[in-house]
């Protein structure tokens, strides 16, 4: 586990075992996996409105999904998936849309 998301970091630096809020590597990766698939669909959403495909879900999703990487309140190994697999689907459906242009 390499955990650097909160201000509890070990040392200030990261967590390498388990972290000092009680988050278990599962869900630290599941995190790191989300951020960069929330990165994707950034990117296409970007050049979706470059084209003027304008989807007005993503961006609150956006919001939403990274808030569940930034706190220490949300655990839930399952649900961080669950952001993924949405991130995912809204990512090729935008991507499709834009590829229309």
């Amino acid at each position: 586990m390499f955990c650097y998301q909160c201000e509890q970091t070990a040392g200030g630096k990261a967590c390498t075992k388990i972290g000092v809020c009680g988050k278990q590597p599962d869900v630290a990766a599941l995190q790191d996996l989300l951020v960069y698939a929330l990165k994707g669909l950034s990117q296409v959403a970007v050049e979706g409105r470059k084209v003027g495909v304008n989807e007005s879900a993503v961006g609150p999703f956006i919001s939403k999904a990274l808030f569940a990487t930034l706190t220490n309140v949300d655990f839930d190994a399952q649900r961080i998936a669950e952001l993924v697999k949405k991130t995912v689907v809204l990512r090729d459906e935008l991507k499709s849309k834009v590829s229309e242009f």
